[in-house]
């Protein structure tokens, strides 16, 4: 899809990322490594395969590659200065990505940064792990993966911008934002009158209330939710039938309302015992039966429930098998394509190069290449040209979070973006993660709020054919269809992607959901947090003398938006030059297994499989999360080196400990964590953070929701941005975590109110006239 590009990679292990992303989409992507190479093992191995390898001794080799290349991926890493806006200067349709822990500009600017402070920055630390224990991160480091996926799409959005406008420009990306999505709603909170969310492994807090979702089974441990409502509280009660039928659960517990369940409680008619006893009798239960017996139930009778997969689960999966995901590369099974895209497959990539074995080549090609400075698109005449999608046309018929939260990056850059919702079946982010000053109202929900914030919404009873109608005329007016239902249910209404191409033969239609349009899983009923727990990360997730701890909430949900548009921005470039649509069948989990590559190739050529190991890193110590003055106030600390750790042990007046080299503080680590920890709990979070850093040690005090929304870098950034609704009259809205230097960056309006935009939406896009519209009202079509 992206073949015609060249992409120039001077990042390092942190970000290469980035660059396998494009890859897997047919960019030619090239890596310049400085005089002696990049350090080889799993990530390179993992991240690097499908690149060509150049050797550059200095800038000028570097400026020379440049002339001829559409992107350049930088994180500072190469060991000369790479000036970006020379290199813009030297080619004007350049598109230079910048990626750096804090972004370009503000007070954290110069700051140390890791895996560990990046998380304790963003929000995500803060509400993960047990509550009476440190917060804890992910055993596998994530935090520069977010931000080199997020360096892709901020690429194909610029290469986009570039073919309507017919110029290049800069981006400029914080890690720190990247990983901030990945704590909603909790980082919302502050803003909205709400208590901070309190951290519980293996489940969720709700004022006296935990919903527990982890529970030991025969051979590992099981994901159970219990939750209400109408789309929820029916596989809670086909739960319970089945417990019914082997003892476990009686008669009265059998047939409560499970559907309003929640409203009962809050009328007192319910009590929280009755949930404290029903998670009794589900932990009983679930001893009795293996994670294959638990997961075969689930997909027969459409349950809420899921394995917590290891590593080596995965790697065994059989919906992955059944989907021919792997890539066999020199004897190991690595993640292949990212999506199935069924008009321009994505092709296997090639084993990572060797130090400079392409230098002659791409040196020869790209020489001699020659750029096109003229747009190939026309941006249509009202179009403001500083939006980059804008004229885009998109029809979002996705729920919940993952697919929408892609569609939301598509509105901020310009597109026009219809949500199809109905209140027949409202979208869980209406009723749940929380709403302002706890006010339960569907339109005070601050999830939707944020994640459909720029997008125009209609709603449609799709159980009315005539509503059916509306949806198919949307697509015929749209580039884009994006859905997230179960699959199978959009073709059962004639609307799969062989009939609307029928209708609009170059639309491109993404399907997204938990496990893909194919395989023995196909079916799995279940939402971000499962698809998590079934890629992995539950597992990887807590401390090694307990149960898995999984990260908050819906972790994939806020992975997977950035594959989304990736390959839906790419499948749009391909259109354009050729005129094809196509359908991208996508897969939360297939996304998010790339996250975890690295030590998925470790596993295999080691036998050794990683687990959740509290917040103990392999290079680094001290390396954690302690606590300072204050009720559950904590910092996170990570000595990278043996002269971060000679300050550190200078500031807490431990000039005896200062020269230990970093063996010698592997095999003293717990020692010197309890020296730390008495350091840190006589100091304040915040200033102990400064003080840190102004000695060049990577700290940063943990952030929980309003902690984030006073966070001056953050601010100078303008992450959390106030945008008008119609009901909350103003509202938070989290931003995307890059700027680009040509466009506007920034939202118009929150989530929208039911139904806001219906009358523009049928006359104004699909030309209805009165008569037509009211044939709907009487039918019922519109809510």
């Amino acid at each position: 899809m992206l073949g015609p590009y060249r992409v120039l990679d001077l990042t390092d292990e942190r970000c290469w990322f980035a660059g396998n992303l494009l890859a897997q989409l047919g960019a030619d992507v090239v890596m310049v490594e400085p005089p002696g190479g990049w350090p080889r093992g799993y990530a390179h191995d993992a991240y690097n395969r499908g690149k060509r390898s150049v050797a550059a001794a200095d800038a000028d080799e570097v400026a020379a590659l440049a002339a001829a290349a559409d992107v350049v991926l930088h994180n500072d890493a190469m060991p000369f200065d790479v000036d970006l806006d020379a290199l813009r200067e030297a080619n004007a349709q350049l598109i230079t990505v910048h990626i750096t822990p804090w972004g370009e500009t503000g007070p954290k600017v110069g700051w140390s940064a890791t895996d560990l402070t990046l998380f304790a920055s963003s929000g995500q630390l803060a509400v993960t792990g047990d509550s009476d224990r440190p917060p804890v991160r992910i055993s596998i480091p994530q935090a520069w993966l977010h931000a080199s996926a997020q360096a892709a799409v901020a690429a194909t959005v610029a290469l986009e911008h570039r073919a309507r406008s017919g110029r290049g420009q800069h981006v400029d990306l914080s890690a720190q934002q990247a990983v901030c999505e990945t704590a909603l709603s909790a980082i919302l909170y502050a803003p909205a009158g709400l208590e901070e969310v309190q951290r519980e492994a293996g489940g969720v807090r709700f004022g006296n209330l935990m919903l527990r979702t982890i529970y030991p089974c025969k051979d590992g441990y099981m994901i159970v939710t219990v939750a209400f409502g109408p789309m929820i509280g029916p596989m809670v009660q086909r739960f319970l039938s089945w417990m019914h039928s082997e003892g476990f659960c009686d008669d009265d517990m059998l047939n409560k309302d499970w559907v309003n369940f929640a409203l009962l409680l809050q009328s007192g008619e319910e009590s929280i015992g009755v949930i404290e006893q029903l998670m009794e009798n589900i932990a009983a239960f679930c001893l009795t039966k293996t994670k294959a017996e638990m997961i075969e139930r689930g997909l027969q009778d459409s349950l809420l429930v899921c394995p917590v997969n290891t590593l080596s689960d995965v790697l065994d999966s059989p919906q992955l098998a059944a989907r021919d995901f792997w890539d066999q590369v020199d004897g190991l099974r690595l993640p292949g394509r990212f999506v199935l895209a069924k008009g321009t497959p994505l092709v296997p990539l090639s084993s990572a190069p060797e130090m400079g074995a392409h230098t002659a080549d791409v040196t020869a090609a790209w020489n001699n290449a020659a750029a096109d400075p003229s747009p190939t698109e026309t941006l249509p005449a009202d179009a403001p040209s500083d939006r980059p999608l804008a004229g885009l046309k998109v029809a979002d018929l996705a729920w919940v979070a993952a697919a929408p939260l892609a569609t939301k990056i598509l509105a901020h850059w310009g597109a026009t973006v219809v949500r199809v919702e109905t209140q027949n079946r409202p979208c869980l982010l209406r009723g749940a993660l929380g709403h302002r000053d706890d006010v339960p109202d569907q339109e005070n929900a601050i999830a939707w709020h944020s994640t459909n914030a720029n997008k125009k919404t209609i709603s449609l009873d799709l159980s009315k054919p005539e509503a059916r109608e509306v949806v198919r005329d949307l697509a015929a007016w749209a580039d884009v269809v994006v859905e997230s239902f179960t699959p199978g249910t959009m073709a059962a209404w004639g609307l799969g992607y062989d009939d609307l191409r029928e209708l609009n033969p170059d639309l491109v239609m993404v399907s997204s959901c938990v496990m893909g349009q194919t395989g023995p899983f196909r079916e799995f009923a279940g939402f971000g947090n499962m698809a998590a727990s079934i890629a992995g990360f539950f597992d990887i997730t807590g401390w090694g003398d307990r149960g898995p701890a999984g990260p908050y909430l819906a972790y994939t949900d806020y992975c997977s938006p950035r594959f989304t548009v990736c390959a839906l921005l790419a499948a749009l470039d391909h259109r354009r030059r050729t005129g094809e649509g196509q359908h991208l069948d996508f897969s939360q989990m297939e996304a998010a297994v790339h996250l975890l590559a690295p030590a998925i190739a470790e596993m295999q050529a080691t036998g050794e499989m990683r687990s959740r190991r509290g917040n103990a890193d392999d290079e680094m110590v001290p390396h954690g999360v302690y606590p300072t003055m204050g009720d559950d106030e904590w910092i996170a600390i990570a000595a990278d080196g043996d002269e971060s750790w000679r300050s550190l042990a200078i500031e807490m007046r431990r000039e005896d400990l200062a020269d230990l080299d970093s063996a010698v503080r592997r095999e003293r680590q717990a020692e010197l964590d309890e020296i730390v920890t008495e350091f840190t709990s006589r100091q304040n979070g915040p200033g102990l953070t400064h003080r840190l850093q102004a000695h060049g040690i990577a700290a940063h005090h943990v952030q929980n929701s309003g902690a984030c929304l006073n966070d001056p870098q953050l601010a100078h950034r303008g992450h959390f941005q106030w945008a008008p609704h119609g009901y909350a009259r103003r509202t938070v809205v989290d931003a995307i975590p890059y700027t680009l230097s040509a466009a506007h960056n920034g939202f118009s309006w929150a989530g929208p109110t039911y139904g806001e935009h219906a009358m523009e939406i049928l006359e104004d896009l699909l030309g209805y006239d009165t008569d037509r519209i009211a044939e709907l009202a009487v039918a019922e079509a519109l809510e």
